[in-house]
């Protein structure tokens, strides 16, 4: 739904690369200009799915349920992707969250903090 949507109305192709969450934050700016948050569930649900596989398949995530993760009580979406180092993220709440606070909640930044590993987990510094 998605890749039509964004080639038919914006003459763009996005191709799960890292750069394209960018253009995603873009295009959730121009909706919420234009639309309710109602009126755009679908998409939203949507781009959530595709940051999602963007995650899944640039950052090596893997889709999973919000049960099986232990995420039940926290995910807006029955679907969440599990990073390489066991952190859970919820890629289609956070478009949600895009969509309804603006740039404060930006796609890039969120897809930069689950792609990397967090300080703790990379091991000691060395002196």
């Amino acid at each position: 739904m998605v890749l039509p949507f964004v080639q038919e109305n914006y003459g763009m192709t996005l191709d799960y690369g890292v750069y394209s969450i960018r253009q995603v934050d873009g295009i959730i700016d121009d909706l919420r200009r234009d639309h309710s948050i109602e009126d755009a569930q679908a998409l939203l649900f949507s781009f959530g799915c595709y940051v999602g596989e963007v995650l899944v398949r640039r950052a090596k995530g893997r889709w999973c349920t919000t049960e099986s993760l232990g995420m039940t009580g926290v995910a807006s979406a029955p679907i969440v992707v599990r990073m390489p180092d066991g952190r859970g993220c919820n890629p289609v709440g956070k478009v949600y969250k895009r969509f309804q606070n603006g740039p404060e909640d930006s796609l890039a930044g969120f897809y930069q903090v689950m792609a990397e590993a967090p300080p703790e987990r990379l091991g000691p510094t060395r002196k």
